[in-house]
């Protein structure tokens, strides 16, 4: 799993671990990887985790090597990393606001990052007849992105692209590939609820309240398991109804 230290991934790593799985997480930063695994210390049999820059080909291919040499094949795979770039008073960057190298970076974290890992991992699940892939996307790609930047909107739109392509060549041989679409989730990367940011997006909720992590991880949980062995190619949004609005 990808971006596994904080906020939604942590709360994926909590419920797989809890589900009775070997979870592997990366994150880029070691001092957030420390953290989370002094917090999951009790589990650190079935844990491992390393700091790694997903986007570079080699270390990815590194980690993956290192997993396997640790647990053998690996049957499930998350990409939940992601990075948003804002502006200094925490507003989404608009189209003439982004230059090119952040809209690269954006990119290459949120969409080249799943491409690469799902193209390591594929091979090895269709050698075994079974894998799941969950893609962590987003609200932002699938309506008008209101507090996301160009850059993240169009890489978490590529994101569900990516899902469906996955999913009809790769379903034949007994994988699933779906994306999850988080709305608003209250953690500690999204501020207090009442910060102004988050004032505005509850406007829009009509469930009235914000999400958690927790139950973005309950779904991934579910599609992750031989239950939703049928549900492939989908993307679930889990918006409090903001999408449908």
């Amino acid at each position: 799993m990808t971006g596994g230290a904080r906020g939604i991934g942590l709360a994926i790593v909590r419920q797989f671990l809890a589900d009775g799985y070997h979870v592997a997480f990366v994150a880029t930063r070691s001092e957030n990887v420390e953290r989370a695994l002094h917090v999951l210390s009790y589990l650190e049999d079935r844990l491992y985790a390393e700091a790694v820059d997903v986007t570079r080909q080699n270390d990815a291919r590194e980690v993956v090597a290192r997993i396997r040499a640790r647990w053998g094949d690996i049957a499930i795979l998350v990409n939940n990393a992601g990075i948003s770039p804002k502006r200094v008073d925490q507003d989404a960057a608009w189209l003439s606001q982004t230059s090119l190298d952040e809209w690269a970076r954006v990119i290459d974290v949120n969409l080249n990052a799943p491409f690469n890992l799902m193209r390591l991992l594929a091979p090895g699940m269709v050698a075994k007849g079974y894998g799941r892939i969950i893609n962590v996307g987003s609200l932002a790609g699938r309506a008008v992105p209101l507090i996301a930047g160009p850059h993240y909107a169009a890489s978490k739109a590529g994101l569900v692209g990516l899902t469906r392509a996955a999913a009809r060549d790769l379903g034949p041989h007994g994988i699933t590939v779906n994306c999850i679409a988080p709305g608003r989730i209250l953690s500690d990367l999204t501020g207090p609820p009442e910060a102004a940011v988050n004032r505005f997006a509850l406007s829009r909720i009509p469930a009235g309240r914000f999400g958690t992590p927790e139950e973005v991880a309950h779904v991934a949980a579910f599609l992750a398991s031989p239950k939703a062995g049928f549900i492939n190619g989908a993307t679930i949004d889990i918006t409090g109804g903001e999408f449908a609005a």
